[in-house]
């Protein structure tokens, strides 16, 4: 009996460690490296976990979705935009306004 405890310590022991495990790998995904910026009437967004990115308008209109971890939008001056890109694990939101 007391072998079978001692193999049920190790068991729940190692269970233990690699939930730990998974759960500071969870918390190490970040999106610090998450930048939107623009270039001229291009908007330019890249994360280095990023699946996808989509640009809406203010209405709910999809635009365009693009996927990838490096994607170029072409925007209109004068208009209002959403933008939403899954990076890991998260939804980054971001409203845009090009003056």
């Amino acid at each position: 009996m007391k072998k079978y405890w001692k193999n049920v310590s190790y068991l729940l022991t190692i269970c233990c460690l690699m939930a730990g495990f998974t759960f500071a790998d969870a918390a190490k995904t970040s999106t610090d490296d998450f930048t939107v910026r623009f270039r001229e009437n291009t908007l330019v967004v890249t994360a280095a976990q990023m699946e996808e990115a989509r640009i809406y308008s203010l209405d709910g209109k999809l635009l365009q979705k693009e996927r990838g971890n490096y994607v170029e939008f072409e925007l209109e001056q004068g208009r209002s935009y959403r933008l939403y890109a899954k990076v890991g694990n998260t939804m980054e939101r971001r409203r845009i306004e090009l003056r």
